[in-house]
């Protein structure tokens, strides 16, 4: 007790952890050390800022964020949780620096201890109870607390009045369960209470990776025994006593020792399991329109499917339905989403999981600036567009919401191909390499900040190599499995266990390593650089020889007796064999592979061992499993790409114009058809239309003004300073005003210059209704008349303009920035406000009535701010980087455009 005391009030480590020094033990008295650590005044005068307790128990980590969160901020003086933030970004490593607050979390069972853990230890020290130190960081306090007997079962023996007849081996869990198992069979009979015994063995049916709701439980026995609440908590009060449970004190829910769920589970068998079940299901529904706590509600999204499954009823109902799928993917995550639809198997559930699993990077991602949960079921709705039904069932979820959302008018065109079967990892973190395992169950990744990841194919992270120094540029994996190896930018190769134990640092290259391969009978190893080093898997080297280090990889031939790299050979001794090179094991699959995904910016391919799907990754840091048959989507047909930079709408709505990115001007109508496409053999920068769609214009990469009439037909080709990156035309078509370089140029429509002025980087242009006036972006904001003459004072953004947006009345200007900001300014330069965006917005657009701001971001969102409250209220996630948007003039529609093509939404707002 005296170790626990002093680690929390002397030295500077902001997370402790007190262990058994059994290693895996429960119930070993952890959470009494530390409820008598807390207790004791030396601790109280640590904290003054107060000490706040989150129980955890059976519970996953990651979903107790929040209440972790509300704990933090109780203690930690009304910190602002984005400074937490800023330190995970700007720490080199989270070594703590505590403050008066003290957060207990009691009860860890997973072994690692969450990344927000980690960041709260920054501001408040944390003080962790749990049942082993491993995956603790190394900058932990662990203090070890001593068994001499086990209090779980000491605890037992003296309720229930019985002991078993052989004491166990606490080191050994098979054991502790017999110990207890024996225990409970003799002293549940001796406490002749058959009626709770009954309701202790209906808890088993709760699942076990989950504590026990307390208003479930009640529901449960009201349903089974016809209990009332108050019987239900004397019933719960008695249990309690024996020691077989315990109320937590800070939250609605039970905690059952692990031992003693996995005894009530087998005391009640299959036929058990099944009724109690269905009672629990039956007792949900009937329950569902009855005050429910969040401990309550969060379990049943968690586990209701579970429970059908478990008592025989339909689970294909809950699980397909777009309400479910929505809710629970916002609370979840895609992969909690993924397991419900599992348990269906059905042709819908399994179209739904796959659909889901193709897109689950963009439905992961977080939303801060428009409310979170329309905007999770919008973008889960234009995911969904292939399975209508679904994305119907979601939009009247989304319509009864009270909520705007933005619906997508037409499929959005970065839709994942049929092929792909999914796409994981984190995006910004590049990878490059890739490895699959001989069994094609898990892959591991070579990555850039100094490790590789081994994944399941689900997505989910089996372990984390480390120990590096630099980035990871290769993998490989033996062919038993049992070992795999990866070379990195220090020089060094490593070899490891796939559990994540490091077994040799194999050092000999005195440049980056670049290609590291495995025989085929894992016999030896080799590995490039500027030299070519062959190793015995015990990390002797074996032979060197000079290579080039650049080219491909070398290739062991399937007898594990030569070695080819570039147009030189080796047998595996390291003398030069005689012939010619062998060729890859197969190089038009590979071949295939890369030319198919090249533009995906692909860094690794890898195919299974049945070849029949193959894992990419890419400098994005996505991971993407395709299906190798029949055959990969035809280049370019895997996100249907029609790549846009700029677009223009005629005034009625009718009509759109885009450029950039593909050759040519496409003509769209309302529905995103393309009527046509013109000059394919020029790939235009910039388009603008007057307001009734008879005058357009658009400049050219080669820095040439396009004067157009309506059908696309040219009027006037006109040089310009260079290309420009930006054009804006007056409504009535009279002017029009071009940025390049450094000026901001004028035109008649005829094609004649008619002014200049100069402004440092020009790069993006707005007109104001009536074409009284443009506003100009780059380092400032000008307004300019039709003359090139400044009518307001240079408006200064907070940082370089990526955007540019007029009132439809004039009232304001508004500027986007590279760091995010949106400013907004009244026509005569005064600054009226200033928006906060997630990231730059590369596109603005001001809708009706000067109340609707639509911006296009860095992020591949779009989002819709309502600038009179100065907040954003609706959002949608895409899959691909955009680089505008435009509303229609009435405001019924917003259009978006971006390296996959064009999209289109409509706005509903509540009624």
């Amino acid at each position: 007790m005296e170790e626990l005391i002093t680690a929390l009030t002397e030295g500077n480590s902001g997370l402790i952890a007190v262990v058994p020094e059994i290693d895996g033990l429960e119930g070993a008295g952890v959470t009494t050390a530390a409820t008598r650590a807390c207790e004791d005044p030396r601790v109280r005068a640590r904290f003054p800022g107060g000490i706040a307790w989150l129980t955890v128990g059976a519970d996953p980590r990651q979903t107790l964020g929040d209440q972790l969160l509300e704990r933090a901020l109780e203690v930690s003086g009304g910190a602002d949780p984005a400074d937490w933030i800023e330190v995970l970004l700007t720490a080199d490593e989270l070594t703590a620096a505590p403050g008066d607050g003290l957060v207990v979390l009691d009860g860890v069972r997973a072994p690692h201890v969450s990344m927000l853990a980690m960041i709260v230890a920054h501001r408040a020290s944390v003080l962790v109870t749990a049942r082993t130190a491993r995956g603790l960081p190394g900058s932990a306090t662990v203090v070890r607390l001593p068994v001499r007997r086990w209090p779980l079962l000491d605890r037992l023996a003296t309720a229930l009045k019985t002991r078993p007849a052989r004491e166990p081996d606490l080191r050994e869990p098979a054991s502790r369960e017999s110990a207890v198992h024996e225990l409970l069979d003799a002293g549940l009979v001796r406490a002749e209470l058959p009626d709770s015994v009954a309701r202790l063995l209906e808890l088993g049916a709760f699942a076990t990776d989950r504590n026990i709701p307390t208003g479930l439980a009640r529901l449960l026995w009201a349903r089974t025994a016809g209990l009332s609440p108050i019987e239900s908590d004397l019933t719960l009060a008695g249990l309690s006593a024996l020691g077989l449970l315990a109320e937590a004190p800070d939250r609605e829910v039970l905690l059952v020792p692990d031992v003693v769920r996995g005894y009530l589970r087998a005391a009640l068998g299959p036929d058990g399991l099944r009724r109690v079940n269905r009672a629990l299901v039956e007792a949900i529904d009937r329950g569902a329109d009855g005050e429910a706590s969040h401990e309550d509600i969060a379990y049943v999204l968690a586990r209701l499917p579970g429970h059908l499954r478990q008592a025989g009823m339909n689970v294909e109902e809950l699980v397909c339905d777009g309400g479910w799928i929505a809710t629970k993917l916002q609370s979840f995550g895609v992969a909690a989403v993924e397991q419900d639809l599992e348990l269906a198997a059905t042709p819908l559930a399994r179209r739904l999981r796959r659909t889901l699993a193709q897109s689950a990077l963009v439905l992961a991602r977080t939303e801060h600036a428009a409310p979170a949960a329309p905007t999770a079921a919008a973008t889960l709705a234009g995911r969904l567009f292939a399975v209508p039904a679904t994305a119907r069932e979601i939009a009247a979820l989304l319509g009864g919401s009270g909520s705007p959302w933005l619906e997508c008018l037409w499929a959005p065109p970065d839709l994942p191909p049929p092929a792909l079967r999914r796409i994981m990892g984190a995006r910004g973190e590049e990878r490059y390499g890739v490895a699959i395992s001989p069994g094609g169950d898990w892959l591991v990744t070579a990555d850039e900040i100094c490790t590789a990841t081994l994944w399941n194919l689900d997505g989910t992270v089996r372990t984390v190599l480390t120990g590096h120094e630099d980035d990871v540029t290769c993998v490989a994996v033996a062919p038993d499995g049992t070992w795999l190896a990866t070379g990195s930018d220090d020089g060094t190769v490593r070899l490891w266990a796939p559990d994540g134990t490091q077994r040799q640092v194999l050092e000999g290259h005195d440049d980056p390593v670049r290609h590291v391969v495995i025989a085929p009978d894992g016999s030896w190893l080799a590995s490039c650089a500027e030299d070519l080093i062959a190793w015995a898997p015990d990390g002797r080297l074996l032979w060197r020889v000079a290579a080039a280090e650049d080219g491909p990889a070398p290739v062991i031939t399937p007898d594990s007796g030569t070695l080819a790299h570039r147009d030189r050979t080796w047998t595996r001794d390291g003398r030069p064999a005689t012939g010619a090179a062998p060729p890859p094991p197969d190089p038009p699959a590979d071949a295939l592979a890369a030319e198919h995904l090249d533009r995906l910016g692909v860094t690794g391919v890898a195919f299974a061992p049945d070849r029949s799907w193959l894992a990419s990754v890419s400098l994005d840091g996505s991971i993407r499993l395709w299906d190798a048959a029949p055959g990969l989507p035809a280049p370019d047909e895997h996100l249907r790409r029609r790549p846009l930079r700029a677009i223009a709408a005629v005034a009625d709505g009718s009509a759109l114009v885009t450029a950039g990115g593909a050759p040519g001007l496409t003509l769209w109508d309302e529905e995103g058809s393309a009527r046509r496409t013109v000059h394919e053999r020029v790939t235009f920068t910039a388009v603008a239309s007057s307001e009734d769609g008879a005058l357009l214009a658009a400049t050219d990469d080669e820095g040439l003004l396009w004067l157009l009439d309506r059908h696309g037909e040219p009027l006037h080709r006109v040089r310009l300073r260079g290309p420009a990156r930006s054009v804006a035309m007056a409504p009535d078509g009279s002017w029009l005003a071009t940025a390049a370089r450094d000026a901001v140029q004028f035109w008649r429509p005829d094609g004649q210059l008619s002014a200049e002025t100069s402004m440092k980087e020009p790069g993006h242009l707005a007109m104001a209704p009536g074409g009284a006036w443009v506003a100009a972006g780059g380092e400032s904001v000008l307004l300019l008349d039709p003359a090139g003459r400044r009518i307001a004072p240079v408006l200064t953004p907070s940082s370089p303009v990526t955007g540019l947006a007029v009132a439809p009345g004039g009232a304001w200007v508004a500027a986007s920035s590279t760091n995010g900001a949106i400013r907004r300014w009244d026509r005569t330069g005064r600054l009226r406000d200033e928006l906060e965006e997630q990231t730059a917005a590369v596109g603005l657009a001001a809708g009706p009535f000067g109340s609707w701001l639509a911006t296009a971001t860095e992020d591949a969102a779009v989002r819709v701010w309502d600038v009179r409250a100065g907040r954003c209220v609706a959002a949608i996630h895409l899959d691909a980087e955009l680089t505008g948007c435009a509303w229609t003039p009435g405001g019924t529609r917003l259009y978006a455009v971006g390296h996959a093509g064009l999209y289109g939404f409509r706005l509903h707002l509540p009624r």
